[in-house]
């Protein structure tokens, strides 16, 4: 029986989350939603907190590929940009500011002025380091032909956290590549145009996600997928989805194959929706309407049902509608609703 696979990154609460939602935890368009679904199911994806925030992009890359190992985001993101194949082994650089002692996010995405400054800024230390600086969409990538045996937290795990250490043979090159950037961006009048601007100072780039890009083979037995995630866009295709069956998160499903398919929710990606009971229940509003709609025009030779997962920074639970009691003694069941069960998932 094929499945419509949702998932809601960042939508499971945790235990002081919930406390402080009290009784709008648990939405009633939720809970009617969720009727006739089975006990959910929880999946440590990552034991290390240095982790926590990536594992989302995590499951997203073990069901498409069913590989285990940490997801190489840089080349898929360049792939889900639009960017050609490259033989080479793509980084992706984030924009970080220094607060308290923690990353904050200072902006992924430049326009074409800062493009301009930042690759005059960027091009000479790349070569010294063995790099050559890509740009696409106003994305910043650094690009080689061999591999650079470094191992680093992903972005996604790292913003708001204190810088984390690199590991490796090499690791000792990403720290110095990273300091030479820091001080080659606070001597440039670069910062002095993004206060004029309103934008937040970049005062280094964390170098993160390398990897070349491969076709994941075996190909994946989901056959679309909804998001608007580029990163994801590019796993997508890489694992065996044909570029026409990967649209938007606010698409129709595309007229594909049979099979499972996917829709990523972006309802819950700003954090502060869990500590708002209105943003909560709202949120939630949206998502079942969503899920309801894609349901029912999920069309194929068999019924198509619900599969949501939640996440936090460090699992996921998932919950999946179970399929339709035949016995003329169902009308006197009373299935439990896990709502509560699904939503408790967190720590």
């Amino acid at each position: 029986m094929p499945a419509c696979i949702f998932l809601l990154p960042n939508s499971l609460p945790s235990p002081n989350e919930i406390k402080a939602l009290g009784k709008d935890a648990y939405p009633p368009v939720l809970r009617n939603f969720l009727e006739g679904f089975g006990e959910p199911k929880v999946a440590t994806i990552f034991e290390n907190p240095a982790l926590s925030g990536f594992a989302s992009m995590q499951w997203v890359w073990m069901l498409l590929t069913q590989r285990e190992n940490l997801a190489p985001s840089a080349p898929y993101l360049w792939k889900g940009l639009g960017g050609p194949k490259v033989h080479q082994e793509f980084w992706a650089l984030n924009g970080y500011r220094k607060e308290n002692g923690v990353l904050k996010s200072a902006g992924d995405v430049f326009d074409i002025d800062e493009e301009c400054d930042l690759r005059d800024l960027l091009n000479p230390i790349a070569r010294q380091f063995n790099f050559e600086v890509q740009v696409l969409d106003g994305r910043f990538f650094l690009a080689r032909k061999k591999a650079w045996q470094v191992l680093i937290t992903p972005w996604l795990a790292q913003e708001d956290k204190p810088a984390a250490q690199p590991a490796g043979p090499e690791a000792a090159e990403w720290t110095e590549i990273t300091r030479v950037i820091e001080e080659s961006l606070a001597k440039s009048v670069f910062n002095e145009y993004r206060a004029k601007a309103g934008r937040p100072p970049v005062e280094g780039f964390w170098i993160n996600g390398g990897a070349f890009e491969e076709q994941l083979l075996p190909y994946t037995q989901i056959r679309c997928a909804l998001t608007s995630d580029p990163t994801i866009r590019g796993i997508s295709e890489a694992a065996g989805i044909a570029r026409a069956y990967i649209k938007s998160s606010t698409a129709v499903w595309p007229d594909c194959p049979e099979g499972d398919r996917l829709c990523i929710l972006d309802d819950f990606n700003d954090p502060s929706v869990k500590t708002d009971p209105a943003r909560w229940s709202a949120a939630w509003t949206r998502a079942v309407k969503r899920m309801e709609h894609l349901t029912a025009t999920a069309k194929g030779f068999e019924k198509y049902h619900p599969r949501l997962v939640t996440s936090d920074g460090l699992r996921v639970s998932v919950i999946e509608k179970l399929q339709e009691q035949k016995s003329s003694f169902a009308f006197w069941k009373s299935p439990k609703n896990y709502t509560e069960a699904w939503l408790n998932s967190g720590r």
